[in-house]
């Protein structure tokens, strides 16, 4: 029996379910709990847990995509990166990048914004639109050989990243009260991300904005090189906005922000080599 094939699927598998348990988590908290009526009161966003669910959901959720990173490079090892990988992978990426934001970004606004118009509670459903447009677009393409160097859109896993930062922000919001540069109050900065989460990221989800990957090092060392820049700025950006806000999960939007506008101009930018 070969085992390392199953590797990769095992890992594929941890994502999905990461991804369901984070949405299980949003509803029942802690797990097996026996109430889930009215709806958010009794999950990880109730008042009970003062963010420390909302935390505990988040490193779920990250685990997840660490193991969403780590699945493909399994796939290599073992020599079975083929199409039902390529699908089992996609189906996983539209529960965690696409569902899971979706509904921790409805469940946000029920519990923060009661008051809001119901229509816009709702908003966050774009992203279960947009991360299965992408995937299955990608899936398309792969098929037809028409991938080229880089992204096209915003890869679905950094959309999941950006709602894991807003899960990590308005944990921090609960537990503490308010926070952040000059006394803006961190309430603010989770409605704002939440609005950006629900427009900004979705539209580069599915646009055709090159946006730069991690893949090919080593073919171009001036490309390499550019990337390695890069990558440093984001974390710098981010150490230093978490550190002035005094909010880890705002370190991580920051980042991704800057990745999702400069690594746009670094792609397209970019000499490939012949």
């Amino acid at each position: 029996m070969n085992v390392k094939k199953y590797v990769a699927n095992a890992l594929t598998m941890g994502n999905l379910l990461c991804g369901v348990l984070v949405i299980i988590g949003l509803f029942i908290w802690p797990f097996g709990a026996s109430v889930i009526e009215p709806l958010h009161e009794f999950g990880a966003l109730s008042q009970e847990w003062k963010g420390w669910g909302m935390l505990a959901l988040a490193g779920i959720w990250l685990t997840g995509q660490i193991l969403d990173l780590f699945d493909g490079i399994a796939a290599r090892w073992a020599g079975s990166d083929g199409a039902m990988g390529t699908q089992l992978d996609s189906i996983a990426d539209a529960v965690t990048s696409g569902v899971t934001p979706a509904v921790v970004g409805v469940m946000c606004l029920h519990a923060w914004a009661p008051a809001i118009p119901v229509v816009f509670k709702f908003f966050p459903l774009t992203m279960a639109m947009a991360a299965t447009y992408r995937l299955a677009r990608f899936n398309v393409e792969a098929a037809a050989g028409e991938h080229t160097n880089g992204f096209s859109g915003m890869p679905a896993p950094a959309g999941a990243l950006w709602w894991i930062g807003i899960l990590l922000v308005g944990a921090q919001y609960e537990m503490y009260g308010s926070w952040g540069l000059y006394g803006t109050g961190g309430l603010v900065t989770v409605a704002g991300a939440i609005a950006i989460g629900s427009t900004l990221i979705p539209w580069w989800m599915v646009s055709r904005r090159p946006m730069l990957d991690l893949k090919g090092w080593g073919k171009n060392t001036d490309f390499d090189r550019k990337r390695v820049l890069f990558l440093t700025s984001m974390v710098a950006v981010g150490l230093l906005a978490a550190f002035f806000g005094r909010a880890l999960g705002l370190g991580m939007l920051a980042a991704l922000l800057l990745y999702a506008m400069g690594g746009c101009y670094i792609q397209r930018h970019a000499k490939q080599p012949q």
